[in-house]
């Protein structure tokens, strides 16, 4: 009986220490990129284009990492962003992806990384809470027959 309520007690303890920790939880993404989903829809698109893309918003703010898979591009990409902006819209581009875009490609962004420009939000912390809330942003890859984006997927 005394071991069973200590194993209660125990349980309940660490549920609350859960509840109160008051850091929220990671936030992620999981999206398809596609060529139906850019805006605007590029002609020139592969007729097999498509991607996915991860998302993590890590559970302090500070962090956003990002990872790209593609296949079935009309080429090269030539850029790859996460944009500003809410589905079926353009947005400015906030967070660019550097190196190398060779499939599967990634990036961990911080406050530094972060492009106020346009219509985004004014820093890192106010993006980081309109993404977290949902349809605010979204991953795009260029490519030289798609200068405007061939694939996009919206992180709602």
């Amino acid at each position: 009986m005394q071991r069973n309520r200590m194993l209660v007690l125990l349980g309940v303890s660490g549920l609350l220490g859960c509840a109160t920790s008051g850091v929220p939880p990671a936030r992620e993404f999981s999206v398809a990129l596609t060529p139906g989903a850019e805006v605007p829809v590029c002609t020139a698109a592969g007729p097999t284009a498509s991607g996915s893309a991860t998302v993590t918003v890590a559970a302090d703010g500070k962090s956003i990492t990002a990872s790209v898979s593609y296949g079935g591009l009309s080429g090269a990409p030539t850029q790859a962003h996460i944009h500003t902006g809410a589905a079926g819209s353009a947005g400015s581009i906030v967070l660019p992806f550097s190196g190398t875009l060779t499939s599967p490609f990634g990036k961990t962004f911080t406050a530094a990384d972060y492009i106020a420009a346009g219509d985004a939000p004014p820093d890192f912390a106010a993006f980081v809470t309109a993404l977290k809330a949902g349809n605010a942003a979204y991953v795009n890859v260029h490519t030289p027959a798609c200068p405007k984006g061939e694939i996009r997927g919206e992180l709602q």
